[in-house]
């Protein structure tokens, strides 16, 4: 059998539609340090507050801060969540997080998976 007739006998996987399947939420923010990414990854999940936790490779920030021009490494660090807890891991991330004002920023997620969504709500009860 061909690779083509293999993938066409695979089961199509549904997509989530807003009524049916729990509201997911990513979170960004970045660190400095991998030590710190990790800490922040470890409590979200710990907490129950993230089903997942990304950390990306390095990236380069440039921003201004107390009038200055910047420019520094650091980890984006990416939190997949539901709505329904968003305010909760802000929270945690804000009083955690090893910067005076850290990047924390929420974007909805449109549509995902149904198995996905599922697993993310199943992740993050208690």
């Amino acid at each position: 059998m061909s690779a083509k007739k293999e993938f066409e006998n695979v089961p199509k996987k549904s997509v989530s539609s807003p009524s049916k399947d729990p509201s997911l939420m990513v979170l960004w923010t970045t660190v400095e340090s991998n030590e710190q990414a990790e800490m922040l990854a470890r409590g979200l999940l710990e907490q129950r507050l993230a089903a997942c936790v990304q950390i990306d490779s390095p990236i380069t920030s440039h921003y201004v801060w107390k009038g200055q021009t910047c420019s520094e490494t650091e980890l984006r660090v990416v939190v997949k969540t539901l709505a329904s807890k968003v305010d909760e891991a802000m929270t945690w991330l804000a009083e955690n997080h090893p910067y005076d004002e850290p990047q924390l920023v929420v974007l909805p997620v449109e549509k995902a998976s149904s198995g996905y969504a599922r697993w993310v709500a199943e992740s993050t009860s208690k």
